[in-house]
């Protein structure tokens, strides 16, 4: 059987991350953003750790929109960033609802929707920022973390 294991209260915490912003222009080349976001990376003679992060972040108002990051952590903090790249010494997300999904990628927006309808079955408010941690991926099949932002 195959489950989307589900838990509360769990803290996102990434160090010396590097952060490039989605335009609606790149949605399309989403694999041509990784490949020059890890062209910085190594240009600054720093090295990605760990796996790429997706982060959604919603903008409430009369015209919801949703922005799209994408995230690595790196080896050493990067001074002299290029236009559109960000840099934290430290994410810290608490209270997040978490999500936990192996099987084919081609279903992996099931953890989110789970963690939609979890929230909804027990009355939590999200604030609609979510983060898909790409723990290992092969051509069919993946493990994937999902934390969702609660208030």
């Amino acid at each position: 059987m195959r489950e989307i294991q589900v838990a509360e209260h769990k803290t996102l915490k990434l160090t010396n991350v590097l952060s490039r912003k989605v335009e609606v222009e790149d949605m399309g080349n989403l694999a041509i953003v990784l490949t020059q976001m890890h062209n910085f990376i190594r240009s600054h003679d720093a090295m990605p750790v760990g796996p790429i992060v997706q982060c959604v972040k919603m903008r409430k108002g009369p015209n919801p929109t949703a922005e799209i990051y994408f995230m690595q952590q790196v080896n050493q903090l990067i001074p002299r960033l290029d236009p559109g790249y960000q840099m934290d010494a430290l994410l810290r997300v608490r209270n997040c609802l978490y999500a936990h999904y192996t099987g084919p990628m081609s279903y992996s927006n099931l953890a989110s929707q789970k963690l939609d309808i979890y929230a909804f079955e027990h009355e939590i408010e999200t604030t609609g920022d979510s983060y898909s941690v790409y723990v290992n991926q092969d051509d069919d099949n993946g493990v994937l973390d999902v934390f969702m932002e609660t208030k």
